[in-house]
């Protein structure tokens, strides 16, 4: 089964994005080969919803940072190899040899750069082959017993290869003489062609372990341990937001008898980053990757949906209240149609008035509390549709971000505490800014 997310949930939690720097996939972006850029962005896009598929790659990762294995390749030869890699030569040997003579002629007749890049290219494989022999020499040794024996032994096996072994034992030269390039390049780019693609998937895959690994190594990130439960039980110790520097870490449980942590705080209190710290945890707990949380203890879901940055959409002719109530439809679909899924709802209804926002919150978080199948984090400024609920369920966990006064001044310590805040800042806030006094202080000419 695919996990299920959607494209505001990903845009809420900023989990994808290449060319956006803060965003959780460039915490991890830093492959060295393209094909390994490609494999990173497959994992992201599809996170696992297998416990010991995820437990499996959780190993792999563990594996090589236990290892601390560098990646022996540059970013240039590995380019210049896929490169030629990415050309296959033709079937007959005759052909590709006179191929390659009218290449050679076209060189020196017309200073034509196609055989130049073809013998770079060839070199940089032969290159990239002799260093993989040697690395994974010495890597299947360390990988005996290990998540990752499987594959180090199918690369071995291909490296063995006596077609490819037989150039890996050649004499290693500047230039090839034309007949040794003509020979190689034909076994190359045909005869073991398909051989050698199996071989770089393994070394894209490698590239991401490697990467990954070191990530976790430099960031101090920790796995989670997956399991299978029906019941939902995830135990976070130590979340923080992986995109923040000197982030604060909060401890979170959601489980069966507690579905729902209910959330409240002044604003700047750190709600919505404490939520999108626990989205994007759970996000890379199913993709095995190691993350910012002391430890993770998590029972598989099936997706994730969040309401955080609802925008209105003119489009649509949708105000923002009623945006957020056709966001709120959405995810009660999906919930109701019996799929185990994590909810965040931030500041629900704050685009109407207070009296429509406290009874719609405690309506909509009352009812969803209900199905057990699921797990929620409902956040609020409306302390009343706290204390509600309070009264009402007892399967709702209350927690709230205090605001700490310096003088008129509010400070944020962004640690949970049990409870429901009282916190009315706002005004004060205002006053420190001096609106009221900048507006009095305008003269109509």
């Amino acid at each position: 089964m695919k996990f299920v997310i959607d494209k505001q949930t990903l845009e809420d939690l900023n989990i994808l994005g290449r060319y956006k720097t803060n965003s959780v996939f460039n915490v991890y972006n830093h492959t060295v080969t393209r094909g390994g850029g490609l494999v990173l962005e497959r994992m992201f896009l599809d996170p696992l919803t297998d416990a010991d598929q995820i437990n499996f790659r959780r190993e792999i990762f563990e594996f090589f940072q236990k290892g601390r294995f560098g990646f022996p390749f540059t970013k240039e030869e590995f380019e210049l190899s896929e490169r030629y890699l990415g050309n296959t030569d033709h079937k007959n040997i005759i052909v590709s040899y006179l191929n390659n003579i009218k290449r050679k002629s076209a060189q020196l007749i017309a200073n034509d750069e196609e055989f130049g890049l073809l013998q770079e290219g060839l070199e940089a494989t032969i290159s990239i082959l002799i260093k993989l022999e040697a690395f994974m020499g010495n890597l299947r040794e360390f990988a005996k017993s290990s998540a990752y024996q499987e594959q180090a032994d199918k690369a071995w096996k291909i490296l063995r290869n006596k077609n490819l072994s037989w150039i890996l034992k050649s004499e290693k030269r500047e230039k090839y003489k034309f007949w040794q390039f003509a020979f190689y390049d034909h076994k190359l780019r045909y005869t073991i062609s398909e051989s050698l693609s199996e071989l770089m998937k393994i070394v894209h895959d490698l590239d991401v372990y490697i990467t990954v690994s070191d990530i976790g190594t430099k960031r101090g990130f920790v796995y989670a341990s997956a399991n299978e439960k029906k019941e939902i039980n995830i135990d976070i110790k130590g979340v923080y937001h992986p995109c923040i520097p000197d982030a604060v870490a909060n401890d979170i449980h959601l489980d069966n008898l507690s579905n729902v942590l209910f959330l409240t705080g002044a604003n700047m209190a750190g709600k919505s980053t404490l939520m999108k710290s626990f989205g994007i945890s759970l996000y890379l707990a199913h993709m095995g990757f190691p993350l910012a949380v002391r430890s993770m203890d998590f029972t598989v879901q099936d997706g994730i949906y969040t309401s955080i940055n609802v925008p209105d959409d003119l489009n649509m002719g949708y105000s923002h209240f009623y945006a957020e109530v056709v966001r709120v439809k959405k995810i009660a679909t999906e919930v109701a149609s019996g799929k185990n899924l994590i909810v965040m709802f931030d500041e629900l209804f704050k685009g109407t008035n207070v009296k429509d926002a406290y009874d719609a919150t405690v309506a909509v978080t009352e009812a969803f509390s209900k199905i057990h199948e699921c797990a929620f984090i409902v956040s609020t400024h409306i302390m009343e549709a706290g204390l509600t609920l309070k009264e009402r369920c007892d399967n709702i966990r209350f927690k709230y971000l205090p605001t700490k006064m310096n003088g008129t001044v509010p400070t944020y310590p962004y640690v949970l505490e049990d409870g429901i805040s009282n916190d009315r800042h706002g005004m004060m806030i205002v006053n420190n800014e001096k609106i009221i006094e900048i507006i009095r202080g305008y003269k109509i000419v």
